[in-house]
Formats: structure tokens, C-alpha cells, sequence
């Protein structure tokens, strides 16, 4: 019996230190996931996406900071280049001064709405364009002819526009109104409206600069209300097929941008505007062939024009 008593007391002694001993986890154990502690491996996992999600949150932030450094990089280059290129250029600014005299603080100057350029003058509404040509002038400058037109306080209202071109003085001496900024003017077709109108009040004619694409920008069709309000208007062609356009103007339209322009183009040759489409001469000769073959099958001239290389 003594025995007996001595192998319980084992026994109950053995079944205790059993009981007090710590639990291991259930991958120790051999236990299913997710119940009692977590296995390593499911910890180990949870551990990876916490770094992953900061290596993630760390890395959008140093996107968005090298965004805001690229966008100041950017306006500091248009408006140093714009310096430069101001020097010397006898032409003439909003407020009719030479652009030598009005360039002297570039980093206080005013955003320039109206500027004149070989008798005529012309009007800077928007710097939004639906194309990212290659060759444009405002890729690498904020100025033109000693103009600075890469807009910083917001695009103009038709008073300011209008105030600007009455600060030129006597408006009979110009021969017309040409709308042709930084950006595409058929963004802002109300403004160009009013503008217009006021151009015609003085006795002058009224010519658009466009990249055609304006029913796409507006998601209608443009021409009804360009008739009577421009009397001429100068379509960039650029490229004789939607293959070789989009490489080199990259439409946010994509293909469709090209097309777009020959629909333009022959809905205002159908209301009686006069128009025709433009080539810069840097496409070569043989493209500029083949765009006067695309501009004969549209029934509109072509004209080619020099690229600006300095201004």
C-alpha cells in the first residue's frame, strides 16, 4: 500500500509540473494556425507587410517630394531661360515697354496676357495644351520674344485681357488679334468669344492659332461658335498620318488627336471660315510633300513655317 501511495503522489506530482509548464506556440506544438498564439511563419508574414507598407509609405513620400523639387526645377529653368533669351530683343511686352525693360525681375514679374509681335497682337489665355509637341517653344522657356507667357497667377478673364490690350495705346495701328499662347487657346472659348468681339468693336481682324483638337477639348463640336466671332484660323498639321503625328505632338487624344484635326478642319472650311493648316519646316521636305497631299484631300492650303530654334 506504501508503494501504491508513492507511485500516486508520482503520478500527481508528474501531472502538475505539466500543467505549470508554459504553453508553446501552436507551430511548436503542432497545433492548427489560428488558434491559441500565432505561428512564427503567420508572425514572420505579418512582420514583412508592416515593412513592406512602410518601405511603400516611405517611398510615395519621396515621389511626391521629388515631384514638388522637379516642378520648382522646372519653373526656374522657363524663367532663367526666360531671362536670357529677353536680352536685346526690341519687341514689346503687355504694357507696350521693351522686353529688355520688363524683363529685369523675372521673379516679380507679371503674368503677360497680351503682347505684340509684327504688327499684330496677340492673346495669351491659357497655358494648358492637349499636346506635348516636341518642337514647342515653351519646352524650354517661359518667354517668347522677350514675353513671358507661361502664366503663374491663373489664366486671365476677358477684362484683363482687354485691359492689357488698351494699355498698348492707339489699337488702330495693328492689323489684327491673333489668339496663340503658351497653351491651346480653344480651352477657353468664352473668353476668346468676348475677347473677340471687343477686337471686332475696334476694327480688327481676329485670327486663331490652334491645334485642332478643340471639339475633343470641349467635348463638342467648336466651329458654330468660332463662326463670327474668328475671321481666320491657322490649324498645325505637323505630320502627314496619325502614325507619324502622334510620336512627335503626343496628343493626350492619342491617334484620335490626328483625327480630330482633319474633322476640324473641314467643318471650318465647310462654315466659310477661312483656315489652313501649318507644317514647321523641321519635318523635312519629303513630310511636308506628304502634308500637302493630306491638306489636297481635305481642300484646304498649307503653309509651312520656320521652327523658332531661339527667341
Amino acid at each position: 500500500m506504501k508503494e501504491n501511495r508513492n507511485d500516486l503522489k508520482n503520478e500527481l506530482k508528474s501531472e502538475e509540473k505539466n500543467l505549470n509548464a508554459p504553453r508553446r506556440p501552436n507551430a511548436e506544438r503542432g497545433g492548427e494556425p489560428g488558434k491559441g498564439s500565432a505561428p512564427a511563419k503567420n508572425r514572420d508574414n505579418r512582420d514583412n507587410r508592416d515593412n513592406r507598407g512602410r518601405d511603400n509609405r516611405n517611398g510615395r513620400n519621396h515621389e511626391r517630394r521629388d515631384g514638388r523639387d522637379n516642378r520648382e526645377q522646372r519653373e526656374q529653368v522657363r524663367d532663367k531661360s526666360a531671362g536670357k533669351n529677353a536680352k536685346g530683343k526690341n519687341k514689346f511686352n503687355q504694357n507696350g515697354q521693351s522686353g529688355q525693360n520688363g524683363n529685369k525681375n523675372a521673379d516679380n514679374r507679371k503674368d503677360t496676357y497680351v503682347y505684340v509681335l509684327d504688327g499684330n497682337i496677340y492673346i495669351n489665355l491659357t497655358n494648358k495644351c492637349s499636346n506635348g509637341c516636341l518642337f514647342c517653344v515653351r519646352n524650354e522657356r517661359a518667354s517668347y520674344y522677350g514675353n513671358f507667357l507661361w502664366l503663374r497667377h491663373g489664366d486671365p478673364t476677358p477684362e484683363k485681357v482687354i485691359a492689357a490690350m488698351n494699355g498698348l495705346g492707339d489699337l488702330s495701328k495693328y492689323r489684327e488679334v491673333v489668339f496663340c499662347g503658351f497653351g491651346e487657346p480653344t480651352y477657353k472659348m468664352s473668353e476668346m468669344a468676348a475677347v473677340a468681339d471687343y477686337a471686332h468693336a475696334k476694327g480688327l481682324g481676329t485670327r486663331l492659332n490652334t491645334n485642332g483638337q478643340g471639339n475633343l477639348i470641349n467635348k463638342r463640336e467648336i466651329v458654330p461658335e468660332l463662326k463670327g466671332k474668328i475671321d481666320k484660323i491657322n490649324i498645325s498639321l505637323n505630320a502627314s498620318s496619325a502614325e507619324k503625328y502622334q510620336p512627335v505632338c503626343r496628343s493626350q487624344f492619342k491617334e484620335a488627336g490626328y483625327t480630330a484635326i482633319l474633322d476640324f478642319a473641314r467643318q471650318c472650311r465647310r462654315a466659310g471660315i477661312e483656315c489652313w493648316f501649318s507644317v514647321v519646316d523641321i519635318v523635312g521636305e519629303e513630310e511636308v510633300a506628304a502634308c500637302r497631299r493630306v491638306a489636297d484631300s481635305v481642300g484646304i492650303p498649307l503653309r509651312v513655317r520656320k521652327y523658332i530654334a531661339d527667341s
